[in-house]
């Protein structure tokens, strides 16, 4: 009788005992999870501003280095072709230079774009530099350069700037 009534005592409290402790692990998990949860959301609220931020410069360089614009901005009457063609590379060079930090903000597939978009530009200038004879002026291969990118059905600083929308727009 004695066996039964321990065994009639110890049967329910282990069970009461179980029960509470599958209680307390739950309620532990889901704090767990509410504070990984907090984290995250206040990381977020750290790093999208400066997401943003890099978003806007790295949009800023594909503007600085589309050609058209670049051409404008570099041209000076006088100079020669040879001149022109190595100021704007060394431009879109610098200003690739300038942001290259803003990877860490972005995602690789972007930064490849963008990387795909200064060599393309980069080529585009030094392929519109080689067909044009030694003594030619500045405006002689500023109308050869236009007329290789109207050529061109859209400017690499186009592509990778609908890339950063499109990607900055999963940030919004």
């Amino acid at each position: 009788m004695t066996w039964q009534l321990i065994l009639g005592l110890t049967i329910p409290s282990l069970v009461v005992l179980l029960a509470v402790f599958l209680m307390f692990r739950l309620y532990f998990q889901h704090q767990t999870q509410l504070r990984v949860l907090d984290s995250k959301r206040e990381k977020v609220q750290i790093t999208l501003p400066l997401r943003l931020q890099a978003f806007e410069r790295l949009t800023l360089l594909c503007e600085r280095i589309a050609l058209p614009d670049l051409v404008l901005r570099l041209k000076t009457p006088g100079t020669s072709a040879s001149a022109l063609s190595a100021a704007l590379l060394l431009a879109v060079q610098q200003e690739y230079e300038h942001n290259l930090t803003q990877q860490l903000y972005i995602s690789e597939e972007l930064w490849s774009i963008l990387i795909a978009a200064k060599d393309k530009t980069m080529d585009l200038i030094a392929i519109a530099a080689h067909g044009l004879p030694p003594d030619a002026s500045s405006d002689d291969y500023a109308n050869q350069l236009m007329s290789m990118i109207s050529a061109e059905n859209t400017l690499p600083s186009q592509i990778a700037k609908r890339a950063i929308k499109t990607e900055s727009s999963l940030w919004l």
